[in-house]
């Protein structure tokens, strides 16, 4: 017997328990999508305000590095400190502030994922400076300073990059609604830093070039 030949009783019957079960079947799918979504949503909001204090800490972190190295080669340019002890007044502050310096760099290395070039780079740069301001302390300062205010540029270079492309990062996983690959970041780095000075980053990183 076809459906056509049952009773109209039974067909309205049928098909009422039909779309009832499709009503159903569809609400659970639908609740099921919303909390799917509704969770991805709050992850999402969770990293992303992770994210941004993590990112305000690193920007506190360089502002504080910049400072002191900028108070340290301005020390280092005025006075002659190739003579000077720890006894000194000079040379204490001198020291002092070195230490404070290693001090903050270190808690840029914690903040940083020292996996990525530029956080890579950024700890080379660190260091060039770390041994130069400490070589100050031994020779005369003479024309050197130079290569000091060039290693400066560049660290503010790679600090406004990672600034800026982590606040681009945190943007567009909040767009896509997920965390985005080690491919898609390194590409937003390369974006920003060419954006902000390209003819810097290839001398800094020919291999991207």
């Amino acid at each position: 017997m076809s459906f056509l030949e049952l009773q109209v009783p039974v067909q309205v019957a049928i098909i009422t328990a039909s779309i009832g079960a499709i009503t159903l079947f569809l609400n659970t799918l639908l609740g099921k999508l919303n909390l799917t979504s509704q969770k991805q949503r709050r992850y999402i909001d969770t990293i992303s305000k992770e994210r941004i204090e993590w990112l305000n800490k690193i920007r506190d972190s360089f502002v504080e590095y910049t400072m002191l190295m900028s108070e340290l080669t301005l020390l280092v340019t005025l006075y002659d400190l190739d003579e000077v002890t720890v006894e000194d007044e000079k040379g204490k502050e001198h020291f002092d502030k070195l230490l404070q310096l290693e001090s903050i760099k270190q808690k840029i290395y914690l903040l940083l994922n020292p996996k990525e070039d530029y956080s890579k780079k950024l700890s080379v740069l660190f260091n060039q400076v770390s041994n130069l301001l400490t070589e100050y302390i031994s020779k005369s300062v003479d024309d050197d300073y130079k290569e000091l205010n060039n290693l400066s540029a560049n660290i503010h270079f790679i600090q406004q990059v990672i600034l800026k492309a982590e606040w681009k990062r945190i943007v567009i996983e909040i767009e896509k609604g997920r965390k985005l690959d080690s491919k898609e970041v390194s590409k937003i780095f390369q974006e920003v830093a060419e954006h902000i000075d390209k003819e810097r980053n290839e001398k800094l990183f020919p291999k991207n070039s």
